[in-house]
Parts: C-alpha cells; sequence; structure tokens
C-alpha cells in the first residue's frame, strides 16, 4: 500500500515545494521593485514616498487579518518611515495597543490626531468631508420634514382643490386624482431644494407658528449658503484635483514629475501666478534642472523682492552646484526678510561649515533648532532625509490654504454650477432664489387670505372640512358626517352621544391610518404631531445614520490613495443608529389635537379629543 502511494505523496511535496518557492520569488521580485522605486524617489528629492507607506500599510492589514500581530507593527513602524503624516497608521498602531492593554495607545491616539493637523491633505479631506456630511444630513433632514408636512397639510390644499374642480370647473368628484395633481410636480423637479420649496409653498398657509419656524429655520442656511457661496467654491476647489491650489499641494511633497510639471504650466492662474512659479522651481530643483529653476525663482523675486521662499531655493540651486558663496547670498538675503525661519537657518548653518565659518555655523544651528527645525524635519520620509543636505523650502499649511481660498473667488460660475449639481440637482445660488421666492410668496399669499376660507377640522370628529362644506350647529362647526348624524334630533344628550360614537369610530381609523403612514421615515410621526425638537432629533438621527450608512463616512476620497479601507464598524453603527431612530420613532405618542378653524380648540373639545385619544389607543 505504501508503494501505491509513494508517487502520489511525491507529487504533493514537488507542488508544494515549487508553491513556496513561486511565493519566495514573488516576494523577493517585489522587494527588488520596491527598493528600485524607493532609490528613484528619493533621488528626484521626494519628500514623502506615499505609494510604498500605502502599500506597506496594506500588508500590515493583511498581517493582522492573518492573525500575525508581530509582524504587523513592523509594517506599520516601516510605513511610517516612508510617510511620517500617516494618520490612518497611527489609529491601527492606537487600536492594537489598546486590544493589547498597552499604556501608550493614547499616545498613539495622540499622534495621529497630531499627523492630521499637519497635513494640509488630511486637513482638507477632512474639512470637505466634514462639510459634505453636514449638508447631506441637513439634505435628508429637510426631505424627512417636508414629508411630516406633506403628509399632514396636503390633503388640507387637496381638500380646497377638489372643490373648486367640482364646484367652479363643474368637474366629476376628483377623489384621489387631486392628490396627484399636488404630486405631479415633485417628480418633475426632484432634489431636496425643490421638494423644500414646494412644500413650503403649498402648506405654508396651514401651518402653525412653530412649525413656520422650522421652515424657516431649514431655509435659512440654505439661502445663505447659495447667495454668499464662498465655501461652496472653496469646497469645488478643494476637491478639484486639477484646481491650481490641488496641483500645489501635489508638488509641495511631489518628487520631480514631468508630468506634474506640465500639468501646471499648462493650468492658467492668473490671481497666483507667484505661487506658480515657487511650485514649478521647486520641481525643477528636484529634478537637478538648476537652470530651469533659476528661471521660474528670479520670476518671482522680480514680481516680489520679499519672497523669501525664492531666495532660500535660490539659495538651494548654487548649493547643489557647489557656489557655496552664491547659495549664502541668496539664505542671507532670506534671513533679512524673515531672521528666524528655521529652513532658512538650517540651510544658512550648512553653507557656513562648507565655506568653515564654524562659529556662524554654530549659531545659525541653534536659531533653527529653536525656531522649530525638528518639526520641519519631520515631514521627511526617514531615507530622504538621509540622502539631502539642505532643505528646500515648501508651502506652509496656511500659505496652501490663502492660496485655495483666493482661488476660490476667482472661480467662474460654471464650474460651481457643475460642483452643486450633483449634491441639490439645481445650482445652490439657483436654489436658494428658489427657496427665498416660495418663502417670499407664501408669507404674501398667507397675510391675504381669509383664515375662514381655508380647510380645516370639524370640531366634532377632525374631519377637514371647510366654510362650503361645513355646519354651524350648537357653537360648533361640523362637517357634513357629524351634521347629518345629529340632523332632526333634539335632544342634547342624544346629541352627545351620537357625535362622541361618530367622533370615537373616526378617530380610530384615523389614528390607525397615521400610525401606519407616518412610519415612512423616523421623525416624521414627531413632526407630523407637531413635537418639533423631539422630531427634528430623531430625524437627524436617522439622516446621520443613512448618510453615513451610504458614504462609510468618507463621502470625499483622495484620488491618489492606494488604499481605500471600508471598516465594519461604520456599518454597524449605522444600522444601530437607524433602529434606534425607528424605536424612537415608533415610541412616539400620537396626542395630536385637531384645530377648528385654524384656533385653539375649546376646553370641552380638548378634553373630549384627549378622552378619546386615550380611548382609541387602547382599542388600538
Amino acid at each position: 500500500m505504501r508503494s501505491k502511494h509513494r508517487p502520489l505523496i511525491a507529487i504533493c511535496t514537488i507542488v508544494v515545494v515549487v508553491a513556496v518557492a513561486a511565493s519566495a520569488a514573488t516576494a523577493a521580485v517585489d522587494d527588488i521593485h520596491r527598493a528600485r522605486y524607493l532609490e528613484e524617489k528619493v533621488s528626484e528629492g521626494a519628500v514623502k514616498i506615499p505609494v510604498l507607506a500605502q502599500v506597506t500599510y496594506r500588508d500590515a492589514l493583511a498581517s493582522i487579518d492573518a492573525g500575525n500581530g508581530e509582524l504587523a507593527r513592523e509594517q506599520l513602524h516601516r510605513s511610517l518611515l516612508y510617510d511620517p503624516d500617516y494618520a490612518d497608521v497611527y489609529f491601527t498602531l492606537a487600536r492594537i495597543k489598546a486590544r493589547a492593554l498597552e499604556l501608550d495607545a493614547p499616545f498613539y491616539f495622540m499622534l495621529a490626531l497630531g499627523a492630521l493637523w499637519r497635513s494640509f491633505d488630511s486637513q482638507r479631506f477632512m474639512a470637505l468631508n466634514g462639510a459634505a456630511l453636514l449638508i447631506l444630513v441637513f439634505f435628508t433632514l429637510s426631505l424627512i420634514v417636508s414629508a411630516a408636512y406633506a403628509i399632514k397639510y396636503f390633503p388640507y390644499a387637496a381638500h380646497k382643490l377638489k372643490e373648486i374642480l367640482q364646484k367652479r370647473l363643474n368637474a366629476a368628484a376628483p377623489g384621489f386624482a387631486v392628490f396627484l395633481i399636488l404630486s405631479v410636480p415633485l417628480l418633475l423637479v426632484p432634489g431636496p431644494i425643490a421638494i423644500l420649496a414646494y412644500v413650503t409653498l403649498i402648506t405654508w398657509v396651514f401651518m402653525h407658528r412653530r412649525e413656520r419656524i422650522l421652515i424657516v429655520a431649514l431655509i435659512t442656511p440654505l439661502v445663505l449658503i447659495g447667495i454668499f457661496d464662498l465655501p461652496v467654491r472653496l469646497a469645488a476647489t478643494l476637491s478639484n484635483p486639477t484646481s491650481m491650489s490641488s496641483l500645489i499641494a501635489r508638488a509641495n511633497d511631489s518628487a520631480a514629475n514631468d508630468h506634474l510639471i506640465q500639468t501646471i504650466e499648462r493650468t492658467p492662474a492668473p490671481s497666483a501666478k507667484a505661487e506658480k512659479d515657487l511650485a514649478l522651481g521647486l520641481l525643477y530643483l528636484r529634478g537637478k534642472r538648476f537652470r530651469d529653476a533659476s528661471e521660474h525663482l528670479f520670476e518671482v523675486i522680480s514680481t516680489d523682492p520679499e519672497c523669501s521662499m525664492a531666495y532660500i531655493n535660490l539659495g538651494n540651486v548654487h548649493f547643489l552646484q557647489g557656489d557655496y558663496e552664491r547659495a549664502l547670498q541668496g539664505y542671507r538675503k532670506a534671513e533679512d526678510i524673515y531672521p528666524l525661519d528655521p529652513v532658512c537657518q538650517f540651510n544658512l548653518a550648512q553653507g557656513y561649515i562648507k565655506t568653515l565659518l564654524m562659529k556662524k555655523a554654530s549659531r545659525s544651528l541653534q536659531i533653527a533648532a529653536n525656531s522649530g527645525i525638528d518639526f520641519e524635519k519631520g515631514v521627511y520620509a526617514a531615507p530622504v532625509l538621509d540622502s539631502i543636505t539642505v532643505l528646500p523650502k515648501r508651502f506652509s499649511k496656511t500659505e496652501l490654504w490663502k492660496l485655495a481660498l483666493a482661488e476660490a473667488r476667482a472661480m467662474p460660475k460654471q464650474k460651481l454650477s457643475a460642483f452643486s449639481l450633483p449634491l441639490a440637482r439645481v445650482p445652490l445660488s439657483v436654489g436658494a432664489w428658489v427657496l427665498l421666492v416660495a418663502l417670499t410668496a407664501a408669507v404674501v399669499f398667507s397675510r391675504f387670505v381669509n383664515p375662514a376660507s381655508l380647510t380645516y377640522q370639524c370640531s366634532n370628529c377632525g374631519r377637514l372640512t371647510c366654510e362650503n362644506c361645513s355646519h354651524d350647529d350648537r357653537d360648533m362647526s361640523l362637517c357634513e358626517q357629524c351634521a347629518k348624524t345629529i340632523e332632526s334630533v333634539s335632544s342634547e344628550r342624544v346629541v352627545e352621544a351620537l357625535l362622541r360614537q361618530k367622533r370615537q369610530s373616526f378617530l380610530v381609523r384615523r389614528r390607525k391610518s397615521a400610525r401606519l403612514i407616518t412610519m415612512i421615515l423616523p421623525g416624521v410621526r414627531d413632526v407630523y404631531y407637531e413635537r418639533i425638537l423631539r422630531g427634528v432629533l430623531v430625524a437627524g438621527l436617522c439622516s446621520l445614520s443613512l448618510v453615513f450608512l451610504y458614504t462609510k463616512g468618507s463621502i470625499v476620497r483622495d484620488p491618489l490613495a492606494v488604499t481605500q479601507q471600508s471598516h465594519l464598524w461604520k456599518t454597524v453603527l449605522s444600522a444601530v443608529g437607524i433602529c434606534l431612530a425607528y424605536v424612537l420613532s415608533i415610541r412616539g405618542k400620537q396626542s395630536g389635537k385637531f384645530r377648528s378653524k385654524r384656533g385653539a380648540p375649546s376646553a370641552k373639545t380638548a378634553n373630549d379629543t384627549k378622552n378619546v385619544s386615550a380611548h382609541s389607543a387602547d382599542a388600538a
């Protein structure tokens, strides 16, 4: 038997050996490619090497999934050597250490927050995601509130429309058709802004004070954003990878890249010409194209003689060519403009060392250390920092934000519209005027309309009625059904019993239908019954959870990122939030009181309604 199985065992052994050898060979080839890529980027003067950092981080995640914690930690620390501002690595290290109950877990969490704060890219993507998340939540909240008011007040408008079609146009009883007529505009012009404007226009005249305040609170921020659209312009600029501020932010840390250089040269930037030349000079300097770098830096100096960044990088051009005296001239010019610049003082010290002025070099190194040269060096990848003698002067976060703000102010209208259309379905500037016109028209119309001519609720049962189909009997405004019930009845006790029976039967049916239809989305029921604060909180929780579930917490992603993580906890947390919102909405009480002729109910009617509500709750 053993002899029969020996060939099979030999074949399996050979297959395993070949597979292991192939895996080892693949890993070796991969290591060779990474080493060559690292050497290439270091020679091209890159500040960080994000591709290697992200690939190494991806390997660390795979090691964590495989249960190899030690290897994962080693890979995470190696990833930080390539990109010291890679916040995801710090967060992962903090999570690993927290699970192991290690005391330095909070320290790594603070390092992650510090990395987010130092990096312009991290700041802009956090700002973009935060703003987009807030706007999406606000839009979803406005849709929930619009749904609540449409459910509550569209029947009022439908009653009047039905009356017009019947009496003025001699139409047959339209029935449910009036609701279709009212809903057609919502289908033709979709989008949160159009829906909010249309619902406001239709329902404003029937609303009560607190409901109108909520509508105004929803409309006002959208109007302000649309009219004063600088935040939207800034978001459009920051999210556009071809904007000048985004390109210069890439050039700030990138290696010498011919494609990036050509893109920057082709991009018009009349309001940022100096910054454009500085970025090109920085890229040419890293590529050791010293003549091109000098031309762009001299162009900056000719227009702005107080630009210390141009002088420092021009000094680097001469330093790297071995002309240390001219390099010192450039550094001293920059020192006259800003004496405490740590990069200037550090490079000045290197020039003094090359010219054997050791006392001056020691003084410059001391000033650099006191001014924060360690912070400047901390953004560099370790292999890059080991290979350079003088540091290039880069754009600071403040300068990049100012550049983005200036570019946002000069943005054309058509680009702004293209940015806002996917989110709001209409340009935000147009949407602001639509909302403003709708609100103004609704307010003006409500001033001129007679409240008595509107649809209101029967004093007995709460069924919709109006002055043309109601009956004033016994100091009450009764609908046709209630009036027919007590027609030709003279006994007060019999009338009260009949009205109570009618009221109970109708309110029970009404409560059941309201319970069903107001559970479309969490918060609708509370807004429907005028529990405004609770409704807004529940609807806000639902909106935030829905948006977070759909976007996984990241709406605007870095297009240059190699890894895109999707954490399971984000999905679970979003689902829990939605379920909690539904539970809170279901537990909301159905205690709405009907109002007759848009006024407060009388004491008797209010007490009867309260008693019937309690009875209906038991019956339901």
